[in-house]
């Protein structure tokens, strides 16, 4: 039987830290020293300071618009909102008429000669596998831009109407979404699944008749559920067994912690519950510490 009792503790203790934070308590946040000094993300990944940004400048500002899920897959491979912004105002977007990716490229380039931050350190982004490539053509032209040139796909896949969401089987879903995104070159599983979650928050996906069933598994995610499980960190463990073991956490976490949550919150909470029992059990630590002002 599968121990949930960490799990459980970390969801309580961070939302907590979080309204703490949020109501202008003094530090620590927490009083527990591990989540403390590192960072976390939040339960829900909704509350996170990065997804707070892409919602209001992104999801909120062009929803409608007939690219939004490519901005949005923009958004979680760079995933830093300054260089974001800078891409908006400098018109190397694709809102703008007779866009192409290139264009970020020379807005990526420019802030890597001027030393400005480019992407963020949350995400394993993928890299060229070219000795000496140029990463930014590569994120921008390869990665991105494999999507781009297949725009017309995704334009016909949501166009469908919203309630052909729940009656049509080639509906869009979350499942099918991902899987068409990680079709192009560069887009590993876990990547995929963040441009999809930021979907699932917007009239692309809110309809979809999978929300409450289906999450991808990363390796954060599958530690988690090795480790309330008593099984092996490196245990094998397919995607459908982990939607099973996930199924089963959501239809309990709430009702055990009191925080609301989405189902695709349940991916993180195991992989935050798996980096808080690493340091716990002194296995190592995770690669960020928590700084006041950045997080929480």
């Amino acid at each position: 039987m599968p121990d949930y009792a960490a799990l459980f503790y970390w969801v309580r203790e961070r939302e907590q830290a979080r309204v703490r934070k949020d109501n202008g308590a003094p530090l620590p946040y927490s009083p527990d020293p591990i989540l403390s000094k590192y960072r976390f993300c939040n339960v829900r990944r909704e509350d996170d300071r990065g997804t707070v940004w892409i919602r209001k400048n992104i999801r909120e500002r062009f929803a409608g618009h007939p690219h939004l899920w490519f901005m949005l897959c923009i958004a979680r491979q760079i995933n830093w909102p300054e260089t974001l912004q800078h891409l908006i105002d400098m018109g190397a977007w694709p809102d703008q008429p007779n866009f192409y990716p290139s264009e970020i490229t020379t807005v990526l380039s420019n802030r890597k000669l001027a030393d400005l931050k480019i992407y963020t350190g949350a995400y394993m982004i993928s890299a060229p596998s070219k000795k000496g490539a140029d990463k930014q053509a590569y994120i921008a032209e390869t990665v991105c831009g494999a999507l781009w040139e297949r725009r017309d796909i995704f334009a016909k896949y949501f166009s469908q109407p919203r309630q052909a969401f729940v009656s049509c089987a080639g509906a869009p879903k979350l499942q099918r979404t991902h899987e068409l995104i990680a079709r192009s070159n560069g887009w590993g599983q876990f990547m995929a699944y963040q441009a999809v979650v930021d979907m699932r928050f917007t009239p692309l996906l809110d309809q979809a008749s999978d929300l409450a069933t289906w999450a991808a598994a990363g390796p954060g995610t599958l530690r988690g559920l090795n480790r309330l499980h008593g099984r092996a960190l490196d245990a094998a463990l397919s995607q459908g067994q982990a939607l099973s073991e996930m199924r089963a956490i959501y239809a309990v976490v709430q009702q055990e912690t009191g925080v609301t949550m989405d189902f695709s919150d349940v991916p993180n909470i195991l992989c935050e519950t798996d980096k808080y029992l690493r340091v716990k059990n002194g296995e190592g630590a995770p690669r960020a510490l928590f700084v006041p002002g950045r997080g929480y």
